[in-house]
């Protein structure tokens, strides 16, 4: 059974609450990422800031990214997994809350990994072909 840790990208990149949006962006134009995790002082997950609410919640409203913080746009609750918990349970959470970027904590909170929608998506083709096996076996009995 796959796990987050087995579909996790590691060492995900991470801001701190108080940095601005304008920091946010550079981030993630030089990582070629799409969401970042915000975290508090002691580096324990606060929420998600993705590119999406970048341009919903500060250039469609037209303000100043380098006045707005991190805390200011937050998407919160933030939905986490633990590293053993079940893919089908990832995507169960993901369908039922709409959230497409889900930190994997380790027991302090502290992120190690991130799962997105992508992550999942790679993993259908190989799915599909297991599928599609299993039901061949089962037509020839």
């Amino acid at each position: 059974m796959l796990r987050a840790r087995d579909i996790m990208v590691p060492n995900p990149v991470t801001i701190s609450c108080s940095a601005t949006v304008y920091e946010g962006i550079k981030l993630m134009a030089n990582k070629n990422i799409a969401s970042l995790i915000v975290v508090d002082d002691s580096g324990r997950v606060l929420g998600i800031v993705t590119a999406k609410d970048i341009v919903i919640k500060v250039l469609a409203k037209n303000l100043d990214p380098r006045a707005v913080t991190m805390s200011d746009i937050i998407s919160t609750p933030v939905t986490i997994v633990e590293p053993e918990t079940p893919l089908k349970t990832i995507v169960n959470m993901m369908v039922g809350t709409g959230h497409g970027h889900i930190p994997v904590v380790d027991k302090s909170g502290k992120p190690i990994g991130i799962v997105t929608v992508d992550d999942v998506l790679k993993l259908l083709p190989e799915l599909l072909e297991s599928i599609e096996i299993v039901h061949r076996k089962e037509s020839k009995s």
